[in-house]
């Protein structure tokens, strides 16, 4: 695929991923998670700026605003919502519920652009059944270059508008804490943000795809596995035995003097503690074993 160097460049690598304090356990995002989904998101953008200035013909470059944690209420009833061209998404072979959300003058300059004219229309009102068809056309490019990006198939992203944008609040409940992923647009001389909103399963597929593939232990020969064992019997390891530990007063330890016998509050039978490595594995009773010390083991402990 060919790409336009300028507006590549023009998304710094190093951008980082602002995260809101929602975005909180259990689909928090750690560190290597954001990396992830930066890495993610420049691909869709270096994708999407090559494909949509091809197509409009006039320079395109998008760029990751802002990875936000969000109530559904919070979207739905924002002020902005006035002022944003709505659509449903399907994600995955379940076609778990999605939100696009366009800034208005974005889409007339899109019709416009597609349409042959020069791109300078500004309106505010919502777009016809045709220019709603131009729209869901950009919209399926978008979104193929997203669910590119995301190399899942889990997570394909499709143009779904199944409910009118008046209805948009039945999309989801209102109370689902959604995923929201903003990209700043720049198309021509005009600004403005595009939002895709995940329910909430679909930010856990998400989420759980930052971490790749689960690893598989790499397989070892028979051969190979009974030499490790060899070695690993010949390592050496600090052990000791020792008496259980008890508490003494101060008074007796600062009265203390060589050749008296100090009492513990132990029983005779008391066995002592058999500990390997700093880990207890055996009780155990010191013994003598021809001139020197032994320890008698008892039994594993528990």
């Amino acid at each position: 695929m060919q790409t336009n160097s300028d507006l590549v460049n023009a998304v710094s690598d190093d951008a980082p991923i602002l995260l809101r304090a929602r975005l909180i356990a259990p689909t928090a995002l750690s560190e290597a998670q954001r990396l992830t989904l930066h890495s993610l998101c420049l691909l869709f953008t270096r994708a999407v700026n090559a494909n949509m200035t091809r197509w409009l013909g006039v320079p395109f470059t998008a760029s990751l605003a802002g990875v936000e944690r969000t109530p559904f209420y919070e979207i739905i009833h924002s002020p902005e919502a006035e002022t944003h061209y709505v659509t449903t998404l399907a994600v995955g072979p379940a076609s778990q519920p999605a939100l696009l959300q366009m800034d208005l003058p974005l889409v007339y300059l899109f019709v416009e652009l597609l349409l042959g004219g020069p791109g300078g229309t500004s309106l505010e009102r919502e777009p016809t059944e045709i220019e709603g068809s131009i729209v869901r056309s950009v919209v399926d490019l978008i979104c193929r270059d997203l669910s590119t990006a995301l190399s899942s198939p889990e997570l394909e992203i499709r143009n779904d508008p199944s409910l009118p944008p008046r209805s948009i609040d039945r999309l989801m409940p209102t109370i689902e804490s959604t995923l929201s992923l903003s990209f700043d647009l720049i198309c021509g001389t005009q600004r403005g943000r595009i939002v895709f909103t995940l329910s909430s399963e679909a930010a856990k597929v998400l989420i759980r795809s930052l971490d790749g593939p689960p690893k598989t232990a790499r397989q070892t020969s028979p051969e190979m596995r009974n030499g490790l064992l060899t070695r690993l019997q010949r390592t050496m390891h600090f052990a000791t035995l020792q008496l259980p530990a008890v508490r003494i007063p101060l008074s007796i330890v600062r009265g203390l003097s060589p050749g008296e016998v100090l009492t513990f509050d132990l029983f005779e039978d008391t066995p002592a503690i058999f500990s390997i490595a700093g880990r207890p594995a055996f009780y155990a009773t010191p013994v003598d074993a021809q001139s020197r010390r032994g320890a008698y083991i008892a039994a594993p402990m528990e």
